[in-house]
This record gives C-alpha cells, sequence and structure tokens, in this order.
C-alpha cells in the first residue's frame, strides 16, 4: 500500500480522504439510508481519482461502479441511465480495461500512455453520437423516463467522455465535466422527493467535478512528459 502511494502527492492523498470522509458523514448523518447510493459514491470517488492519476487499475474499479450504479438508476426509474450503462459504458469498459493494461507508460507501468485522437476520428464520434442520442430520446421517452432531457443530454456526454477515456484522450475530462454537472441535477431530484438518503450522491458528484477539473490538467501535464 505504502508503494502504491508514493507516486500520490499531498493534494491527491487529501482530496481522496476527505471526500471519502464527506460521503460516509452524510450517510451515517442522514435518516433515510441506502446503501447502494453509498456504495457507489465511495467506488466512483475512487474510480475518477484513480483516472485522473491515469492509473491502469482505474477501469477496473469503475466496472464495479457501473455495475452498482445500474441497479441504484433502476431503483429510481433513471431509465437513461440504465441503457446507458448497460450497453454502452459497460462494454465500453471492458474494452478499456484490456486497452490500458496494454499501453502501459513507458516510465511508469502503473499509468496509462496518453494517446492523440485525429480529427478525423472525432468528426466520426460526432456523427455517430447525433444517431445515437436521437434513437435514445425515442427510446427513453417511451420508457416513461424520468427526467427524460436530463438523461437523454447525460447520454450524450458519457458517451463521448467513455470513449475518449477508452482511447486514452485527455480530453475525456471535458465531456465529464458537463456531465457531472448534469448529473447533479439529476440526482437532486431524488434528494428532493426521497430526502436526503441521496446526498452522498450528489456530493459524489460534486467530487467528481473537481477531480475532473484536475484530471484533465494532470492529463495534459503528463501528455507533455510523455512525449
Amino acid at each position: 500500500m505504502k508503494k502504491f502511494f508514493k507516486s500520490w502527492n499531498l493534494f491527491e492523498k487529501l482530496f481522496l480522504l476527505i471526500s471519502l470522509f464527506i460521503i460516509i458523514v452524510c450517510y451515517f448523518v442522514g435518516n433515510d439510508r441506502n446503501i447502494l447510493s453509498l456504495i457507489t459514491s465511495i467506488l466512483g470517488v475512487i474510480t475518477v481519482i484513480f483516472g485522473a492519476k491515469g492509473l491502469v487499475w482505474a477501469p477496473i474499479i469503475n466496472l464495479l461502479y457501473n455495475i452498482v450504479y445500474i441497479i441504484l438508476s433502476y431503483t429510481q426509474g433513471f431509465y437513461g441511465e440504465v441503457i446507458i450503462y448497460i450497453f454502452f459504458m459497460t462494454p465500453i469498459n471492458i474494452a478499456m480495461i484490456l486497452s490500458w493494461l496494454k499501453n502501459k507508460s513507458k516510465q511508469d507501468e502503473n499509468i496509462v500512455e496518453v494517446n492523440k485522437v485525429s480529427k478525423k476520428e472525432y468528426i466520426i464520434l460526432f456523427i455517430v453520437t447525433l444517431f445515437v442520442t436521437v434513437g435514445f430520446y425515442y427510446l427513453l421517452k417511451a420508457l416513461n423516463t424520468s427526467a427524460l432531457l436530463i438523461s437523454t443530454i447525460s447520454l450524450i456526454d458519457s458517451f463521448i467522455a467513455t470513449y475518449l477515456l477508452y482511447r486514452r484522450c485527455s480530453n475525456y475530462a471535458l465531456s465529464y465535466i458537463v456531465n457531472d454537472i448534469i448529473l447533479i441535477v439529476l440526482w437532486s431530484f431524488s434528494l428532493r422527493n426521497n430526502g436526503i438518503a441521496y446526498l452522498p450522491m450528489i456530493l459524489s458528484f460534486v467530487v467528481f467535478l473537481v477531480n475532473d477539473i484536475y484530471g484533465f490538467i494532470s492529463w495534459k501535464k503528463r501528455e507533455k512528459e510523455q512525449k
């Protein structure tokens, strides 16, 4: 464990500890406790911090997060989130595990090698995203999905961000920053309707937002170093 945290700076260590502390305290302070919300928040925080550092373990932890998040979203009627994570996030995440383990940094085998995405690939991604968005909007509408518009927009950002993360591109963080803001709004509906039990979920996405901003800076820095 000591060897694992050797490459972590003080900010990263404190950010992880403080984030976990806040989420756990919120869970025990609330009267209506949801254990799935707590587990999802903890796994999510660990995942985004590992991802910001480019650790090859990040997509493995993220796969566990996906499974728990699917169950939690289903219980809340967020069918858009369920579909996103079953048919897009989880398959891409599995591919990401293989890709990251195969493309370790030459400087540090615990860190993934940063990759560049071409303009042509961005254009293809944009076109595919348009078709996916239109198709899923009407599907989610037919399923009477809660917060339809927000769920659809979340799908767009999640799809783009996860793909760019799979491709080991630093710009993944920009899409996640937008998605974090959207998900804070989405889960605020559950907080309003069901009480403080879902506060850990909202706080976790606030943590994600701060971390993704840091992750973007960190990946850009690492990209220059690996050149």
